[in-house]
């Protein structure tokens, strides 16, 4: 959800330039953007209908497709806010007010398509929560009340909307900032200004998510105790200072972990519900050690030059090919087409960097959750007093992402954007039996990674420097 999310964000911000573009009317771009969260809404209903007599049939499938469905629908809504973006909804109003109310608007349906998934989800979980009550209670795991649909939605846009939107939003708001204030004080350096505003948007939110993360989500203190004990240790045991462990109240309905915070007296590590009440003390501690591993090679640090060195490179790729095409075709069209051909080009551009740079991303994200699985079974090896990575950390940490694929009811072979699938991150584990604790191949690729994208972001910055001057 969070790449399409991303997208949504995308088109909805594109408005302005991609207004116009098909040919369509202001009241049909608004029709179409509409009905991406009407047709989620009213075919995903018919699906969860036919999921919920699949399972008084005591058949398969029923439910796979409906959430196979539900993963898919903000594409589809993704695809009618593009449309509905290049009508000409964004200039019924004319300036700049009307293309950020068109955006505004866009990315409402696109929400909209979201929370609609969700609500045709929650009959779907509650039977499934309803046929498991035996083995629970066999298990002698809390049983959990199922919340009310409105509850539901709402519990859901919390976890997956917020956390997310935050991060994208501020550092967007904060460039168009930085674009308009260059605009105005120092003409010509636009780039720069939006550039320069980007970066202090990214600092903000990794300084400000240790703050925002636990009211949003509504976090309490794990209780004193055994657990509480053991990832305490755990977390000494690799020199690693954390301020806080947070328990992240989803009634049973997200089986997730996460660290929290840049700085050591701002750090926080956050458990799901579920996952502390659904798995092994083994597979939990695992779970800690894997947040740890992010910790000890300084991902949320590494994420800055990488996701900048990403943007950089695709704009290095789509750039002169733009520049390219536009000496290739101007000569084959009027002077009256060559500002509609120029258009084309920056749209075409700006959409190749995007989707560039959300894969170079992607890759490299997959990159740094191998090393951090990779860490976990280091940590809990040596934690054990062995030499070697031993089976049954590699035992723990597999199981452990077993455990969330299937508390989550995700796939195993679902890939995932920034994860990468289950079964891919298993498949890896799997040879890590006997290994020596030293350097692995993941660790060497992962820090000539991050050095690699520092040089590009320099060069990046270099390269904008002198073309402004």
């Amino acid at each position: 959800m969070q790449l399409a999310l991303i997208f949504q964000l995308s088109i909805a911000l594109l408005a302005g330039e991609l207004a116009g573009t098909s040919g369509l009317g202001a009241w049909t771009g608004a029709l179409v953007a509409a009905a991406g969260p009407v047709i989620v809404l009213l075919f995903g209903r018919a699906l969860a209908a036919r999921a919920e007599r699949s399972m008084d049939a005591r058949e398969s499938g029923g439910p796979e497709r409906f959430f196979a469905f539900q993963s898919k629908g903000p594409w589809l809504a993704a695809l009618c806010m593009a449309v509905a973006a290049s009508s000409d909804l964004p200039r019924v109003v004319p300036g700049a007010f009307g293309a950020a109310a068109a955006s505004i608007y866009l990315f409402a349906c696109g929400i909209a398509s979201i929370l609609a998934g969700h609500w045709n989800a929650w009959r779907i979980e509650a039977r499934i929560r309803e046929a498991t009550i035996i083995r629970t209670l066999d298990e002698a795991r809390p049983l959990c009340p199922m919340p009310s649909r409105l509850a539901y939605v709402l519990a859901q846009a919390r976890a997956g909307l917020l956390p997310v939107l935050a991060p994208l939003v501020i550092p967007v708001a904060l460039s168009e900032v930085g674009r308009m204030a260059a605009s105005s004080y120092f003409p010509g350096d636009e780039a720069i200004g939006q550039f320069a505003g980007a970066i202090a948007g990214i600092g903000i939110v990794f300084l400000s998510v240790p703050l925002l993360i636990p009211p949003i989500l509504g976090l309490v203190r794990l209780a004193p105790g055994p657990l509480r004990d053991d990832l305490e240790s755990l977390a000494r045991s690799a020199g690693i200072g954390v301020r806080e462990i947070w328990v992240w109240p989803t009634d049973g309905l997200v089986a997730n972990a996460a660290v929290i915070g840049v700085l050591p007296r701002l750090r926080c590590v956050m458990l799901s519900d579920a996952l502390l009440e659904c798995m092994p003390r083994e597979q939990v501690l695992a779970v800690m050690a894997h947040e740890l591993g992010h910790v000890m090679r300084r991902h949320l640090l590494w994420l800055l030059p990488v996701i900048l060195a990403c943007w950089a490179l695709a704009g290095f790729i789509a750039a002169p090919l733009a520049e390219w095409a536009y000496h290739a075709l101007a000569p084959e069209v009027g002077e009256g087409s060559r500002e509609s051909l120029v258009g084309a080009l920056v749209l075409a551009r700006d959409a190749s960097v995007l989707v560039l740079g959300l894969a170079a991303f992607g890759y490299a994200s997959r990159r740094f959750e191998r090393q951090a699985d990779a860490d976990a079974v280091r940590l809990l090896s040596e934690r054990g007093g062995s030499g070697e990575t031993t089976a049954a950390a590699v035992a723990a940490m597999s199981g452990a992402l077993a455990s969330v694929a299937f508390l989550n009811r995700v796939p195993p072979e679902r890939p995932s954007w920034r994860h990468g699938s289950i079964a891919w991150r298993r498949r890896y584990l799997a040879q890590l039996v006997g290994v020596p604790l030293g350097p692995l191949a993941v660790d060497r690729f992962v820090a000539l990674l991050g050095w690699s994208s520092v040089v590009v972001v320099l060069a990046a910055i270099l390269w904008n420097w002198s073309a402004a001057a």
